[in-house]
């Protein structure tokens, strides 16, 4: 891992006018538990721990004050939405964005629980990257237990399957493979785990993984892989592709 950077990939987010439905594919057919959740501008949220990596499910919520998710919706449909890495310095880190070429926007850091920028879509090729520093790393839930914390709005999802499934990669397709590791190796410090005619697979600390895949299709988030020793070979949640093998 490079000496130059602090980030961790924290989580992929999907978008949802209602979550429910990719909510109980998570927790029904895929027996991940729920982290916790909670209300914003704009958007409500919640998560669930996927193995290395967590997923974020985000709906529409009091569009009156923010209608962000509710304009990304009506213009792409359901489906990924950003992904986020979380450091310890993100003042130090928005220098070494700037400097590395790229221009945050949205950019937020008075707040000193929650501080937040993001790489758009045309500069991170075709996904929303999310650069945040929070003051919640460690959630003391019990998601086992059924305990969320206070922010809980979601209604209540089937019983969790019996067999817990892995996510062990995002896999992201791009036109320009080097563009790509500017970003995700260079910047945001992925270390090259594996690759192979075709694709990069990179790792960060914790074992979150992106697989960046050659394409001339359209950029971005392609589908979420997973392991599970009985699920379907592949589901569509939330207008995303899941594709499992067995454990």
């Amino acid at each position: 891992m490079s000496d130059r950077s602090g980030f961790e990939l924290d989580h992929v987010a999907i978008a949802a006018h209602d979550i429910s439905g990719v909510l109980d594919v998570l927790v029904g057919t895929l027996g991940v538990p729920i982290i916790f959740g909670g209300v914003n501008f704009g958007f409500r949220a919640m998560q669930v721990e996927a193995g290395n990596l967590r997923i974020e499910l985000l709906e529409p919520f009091n569009v009156e004050q923010n209608d962000f998710l509710k304009r990304f919706l009506e213009r792409n449909g359901e489906g990924p939405h950003h992904l986020t890495f979380k450091t310890p310095d993100i003042s130090g880190e928005l220098e070494r964005v700037a400097q590395a070429g790229f221009h945050p926007v949205g950019v937020n850091i008075d707040n000193d629980f929650w501080k937040e920028a993001f790489i758009h879509p045309k500069e991170a090729g075709g996904t929303v990257v999310q650069i945040a520093q929070s003051a919640f790393d460690d959630m003391d839930f019990d998601a086992e237990a059924g305990e969320y914390g206070p922010g809980r709005w979601w209604s209540e999802p089937p019983p969790p399957a019996p067999a817990r499934a892995h996510l062990e990669r995002v896999v992201v397709t791009t036109a320009d493979v080097d563009k790509s590791l500017a970003l995700y190796r260079d910047l945001l410090g992925g270390e090259v785990a594996e690759r192979a005619e075709g694709w990069i697979e990179l790792v960060w600390p914790s074992g979150g993984r992106i697989r960046i895949e050659s394409s001339t299709g359209e950029p971005g988030i392609d589908r979420l892989e997973w392991t599970h020793p009985s699920a379907p070979e592949k589901l569509i949640a939330a207008g995303t592709p899941f594709v499992i093998s067995p454990k």
